[in-house]
């Protein structure tokens, strides 16, 4: 891939928009929260993931990795491990389980950084819905 193609990197850009944004509602959908029950539904963006009135960041080198770029490591098994598949889907669930507290149970965010048992749960269960869909299983083919 040409790396002054940004046209594909955009593609792929709103691609994990997709994923961001449906898992995200799926979750939601499952806890009881859908789409249109808050007042001011977030936004979530790929890169610098704007959520209404928090943000979260995913490194665009989960992106590079799932295309075969390794353009910032020499260590190409160092850069599969921070950066593959499995750490990206962890990654993804333990941001958005910070989300989906902070939209259904705030009040769990302020114990200990928000990483509290409340966080181990939805994180737990985020992972498991990512896991089983369809997107997940496309991801795992490239």
């Amino acid at each position: 891939m040409n790396l002054r193609d940004t046209g594909k990197l955009e593609t792929w850009d709103r691609f994990f928009d997709y994923l961001i944004n449906t898992f995200y509602y799926r979750f939601r959908q499952q806890l009881g929260y859908p789409f249109g029950h808050f007042q001011s539904e977030p936004m979530v963006r790929f890169g610098d993931l704007a959520i209404y009135n928090r943000t979260i960041y995913l490194n665009r080198l989960f992106l590079y990795q799932q295309l075969g770029l390794r353009v910032y490591f020499l260590n190409p098994t160092e850069f599969k491990e921070l950066f593959g598949l499995d750490n990206l889907i962890r990654v993804l669930a333990h941001e958005l389980g910070h989300v989906i507290l902070t939209d259904t149970q705030p009040e769990a965010q302020e114990i200990n950084g928000g990483h509290g048992k409340e966080h181990d749960k939805t994180n737990t269960e985020i992972l498991k819905l990512i896991k089983a869909s369809s997107e997940y299983q496309e991801l795992q083919n490239y």
